[in-house]
């Protein structure tokens, strides 16, 4: 029942924030948008931000999961922290590519988010040793 617990709490937290960081960007490409009507040359960097922002901000958010996933778990950090990945980044990805296929970038997305899990639970598990 605790590695349920684990895994349900590790996947929610991952899935809470991501919703509200999809809010946010909302928020913050409307304003974007209303501001690079004024100013054209913001219309040119606008992809960047989707790398420089949102990246960081997701391997965070999963290694928060991650470590959040450890704490509850307490044993057999590894696989649970695994699963949270796979269940977050799976689900995310094959909701993506209901109309598209897998690409590169969902590749590496996907590698990223269980490395970032793990890393998460790996870096509780040190906590505790020392």
């Amino acid at each position: 029942m605790k590695s349920i617990k684990a895994i349900a709490a590790g996947s929610l937290f991952i899935i809470f924030v991501f919703l509200l960081m999809q809010l946010a960007y909302i928020f913050i490409a409307v304003g974007y948008n209303s501001i690079a009507e004024h100013y054209p040359f913001l219309n040119e960097i606008s992809g960047y931000f989707r790398y420089f922002i949102g990246i960081p901000a997701f391997m965070l958010t999963m290694f928060s999961g991650g470590y959040i996933t450890a704490h509850i778990a307490t044993t057999r950090v590894l696989p649970h922290c695994l699963a949270v990945g796979t269940i977050t980044a799976g689900g995310m990805i094959w909701l993506a590519m209901k109309n598209s296929n897998l690409t590169l970038t969902g590749i590496v997305i996907f590698i990223l988010a269980l490395v970032a899990t793990t890393a998460g639970g790996l870096y509780w598990k040190r906590d505790t040793i020392e």
